[in-house]
């Protein structure tokens, strides 16, 4: 293998200028677009003949919902945990999850196809996925590496953005809230005969507001030392569209997001993190009678600066003078730098009236550099590189028969991987080169829907998936608050799972529908952070534990009276437990952190007269494991995230054709919640216009 930091280099100057992108939703009149669904089968079926669970949030959704970023529309969908509490909220902060599956890597982020789950920690940077350029957003969940391969375990969330269509058109967002909170944004595309193309760009800035959970330790973070966490971001995208003719089609695009907090810690010179991600793609389709075709390339590239801090009384044998107070509050100043190229290629035919074959693959090539710093330490240096390469191949047969579809799928994936971990302080543990370690898995599914009438349909699936360590459960090893310290593992195998589940959903006619779903996932080889023995508090291991197991239901409904109200609403119940532990039994039945065992929302959008629209909502989510024993670390203190229940209100007002005024009230309880080691701001009040062309 190259070089990581020249292969790194090299590629990273010239992919994203001959690599852009843009996978636009193909155009469908608006009663079409809620039933046509392209993520859970890979080729555009109606929703009702899929087997998997599908969530459609579509454009009529986004907008009239006060979110600017993808994630924050994740919150009404059942099955999906998201728990960022703010669009201030640092992004490397946001965890996302599916079906009970906690982790990053264990749900497939894509936008248009192309994955963001970032190869160092598996991470979304959430703050790309404006939505100011989204048509829609499909969330499947279970098990999705039959057809995607890596991370879709719990599930697969595509966003798909807007098509470009004939003519100018344009929309600027202008916004004002709480914590100094400003955002705008704006597109303008025009589409012409045979070609067209938009530029889009958002800010947001935001002084933030104090994060620390109460009971942080005032010994180790004393109150002085703490400080509210802002953010910066900027985002900027340009896409090409040109069509050859009706069968042949070209889509190009290009991003840009900047993504700065600060703050978090008062500690001069201190960087809480500074992103920079660069993603472009291309897409060529061909659109046959009976045949389809479709071509991606994708690179993105990543940087990112991040320092951590040293407990304001650790003693370290990382500061100039051992078993002294630290000679600095920075720890070490972290440069990140990460890059994935790609390429996915796809074929359908029809066979006979009955069957729609689709053959596919898939490689990607990702290497990863972190250099770490320390200003006690003059000259010293630590060096985590790693790789990893992904390739696989998949065949599915989509099967219909009536009132019944059938759905078959399998993949075969090689993964490799190398990397090293290095100190120029030869004593610090766990340093070493690893060479090429590989594995293959093969990853079957099948799914059946059936329709009983016209409106009631039942379906199921079963299938096998996988998701492997990232770059920083292999090979990163960082010492924290100068006394503990979170080592890799180099040894680490991929996770496999076999997901099932089964639904009958109903539909009234047009107006809505309610759809119900009861899933198993087994899970071996789960990967975890745990306590190593005899060390520190504090002191971790990444390890295969053994297994686990997530199961639960999940309900969603929608109601559409006119065009005056639309109600949503969900709830999850999950429960998801340590089934086996190689280290330590006693874990076994025990709670896996971070994950809701109930979750549950309503939302009303009602149109008024005279141009008024309001929305209210609901959100609840449940307790929470804050600690694999599911006991607290010290006495006194809590092993659980309490539950928590949000209430929001929006109104808004046409103030002339194309233009609106709009007055968002998010938290109205002041609830200052925890999400996953951070407070929640409580009640914030934004208001805001927006105008289109």
């Amino acid at each position: 293998m190259l070089p990581i930091r020249a292969t790194t280099k090299n590629i990273a100057v010239v992919l994203p200028l001959i690599m852009p992108l843009n996978l636009a939703a193909v155009e469908k009149a608006p009663d079409e677009l809620d039933e046509m669904v392209i993520t859970a089968t890979k080729t555009e079926r109606s929703i009702r003949d899929v087997s998997a669970t599908v969530t459609v949030i579509d454009r009529e959704r986004i907008e009239k919902s006060n979110a600017t970023t993808v994630d924050q529309l994740l919150k009404g969908v059942p099955g999906v945990y998201a728990s960022r509490m703010d669009a201030s909220s640092p992004n490397r902060i946001a965890q996302t999850y599916t079906r009970g599956l906690p982790g990053n890597g264990r749900t497939l982020v894509l936008i248009d196809d192309v994955p963001m789950n970032v190869s160092y920690d598996s991470q979304v940077d959430w703050s790309q996925l404006g939505t100011i350029d989204v048509d829609r957003v499909e969330i499947v969940r279970g098990a999705g590496s039959a057809l995607y391969g890596n991370h879709a375990m719990g599930g697969v969330i595509n966003v798909i953005s807007k098509a470009i269509t004939p003519g100018v058109k344009g929309k600027v967002d202008s916004e004002y809230g709480s914590m100094e909170t400003i955002r705008e944004a704006g597109i303008v595309s025009y589409g012409g005969e045979h070609s067209g193309g938009s530029v889009s760009t958002s800010y947001l800035e935001s002084d933030g507001y104090n994060m620390w959970r109460p009971d942080t330790s005032v010994a180790s973070i004393p109150l002085s030392q703490r400080d509210k966490t802002g953010t910066r971001k900027t985002n900027v995208g340009a896409k090409f569209t040109h069509e050859f003719d009706a069968s042949n089609l070209l889509d190009l695009s290009f991003s840009y997001l900047s993504d700065v907090a600060t703050g978090l810690y008062r500690i001069p010179d201190y960087i809480a993190q500074d992103r920079e991600q660069y993603l472009g793609s291309a897409r060529y389709r061909y659109l046959g009678e009976r045949s389809e075709a479709t071509l991606v390339l994708y690179s993105r590239i990543g940087r990112m600066d991040a320092d951590s801090a040293n407990a304001a009384n650790a003693t370290s044998p990382d500061v100039a003078r051992p078993g002294t107070m630290a000679a600095s509050l920075i720890s070490y100043r972290g440069d990140f730098d990460d890059m994935e190229a790609g390429i996915r290629a796809q074929y359908s035919h029809y066979i006979g009236s009955h069957h729609k074959l689709t053959v596919g693959g898939q490689h990607a090539d990702s290497q990863m550099t972190m250099i770490n710093q320390f200003p006690a330490e003059r000259g010293r240096e630590q060096l985590v590189e790693g790789g990893i390469q992904l390739s696989g191949i998949f065949l599915q047969d989509e099967i219909n028969y009536g009132p019944l579809n059938v759905s078959l799928a399998g993949r075969w994936d090689l993964w490799q991987t190398d990397g090293q971990f290095r100190d120029t302080k030869t004593s610090f543990p766990g340093q070493g080169q690893w060479g090429n370690h590989a594995e293959d898995s093969f990853s079957p599914k099948g799914g059946f829907s059936y329709k009983l009438t016209d409106d009631l349909v039942l379906r199921g699936s079963i299938g096998q998936s996988f998701n492997t360590p990232d770059v920083s459960q292999l090979y990163g090893n960082s010492r924290r608050g100068g006394t503990t310290v979170a080592y890799g593992n180099p040894y680490l195998t991929p996770e496999k799972a076999v997901s099932g589940d089964i639904g009958l959903d109903y539909y009234f006619g047009r107006q809505g529908y309610i759809k119900t779903t009861i899933y198993n996932t087994t899970a071996e080889d789960f990967i975890a952070t745990v306590q190593r023995s005899g060390a520190t508090v504090g002191t971790t291991d990444k390890i295969n534990i053994g297994a686990i197991r997530a199961e639960g239901g999940e309900v969603e409904g929608m109601w559409k009276l006119g065009d005056f109200l639309t109600l949503y609403a969900s709830y999850t119940k999950n429960d998801s437990i340590v089934t086996k532990h190689d280290r330590n039994p006693n874990l076994i039945g025990k709670q896996l952190t971070n994950v809701p065992q109930d979750q549950g929302s309503l939302r009303a959008d009602v149109s008024l007269p005279y141009g008024f629209s309001v929305f209210g909502a609901f959100n609840y989510v449940g307790d929470r494991y804050s600690t694999e024993t599911n006991l607290p670390t010290a006495p006194g203190g809590s092993a659980v995230y309490k539950s928590y229940a949000t209430y929001d209100l929006g109104v808004a007002k046409t103030l002339v054709k194309d233009v609106t005024a709009r007055m968002t009230f998010m938290n109205i309880g002041n609830d200052k919640y925890e999400g996953i080691g951070y407070i929640a701001p409580g009640a914030t009040i934004t208001g805001g216009i927006s105008a289109k062309f």
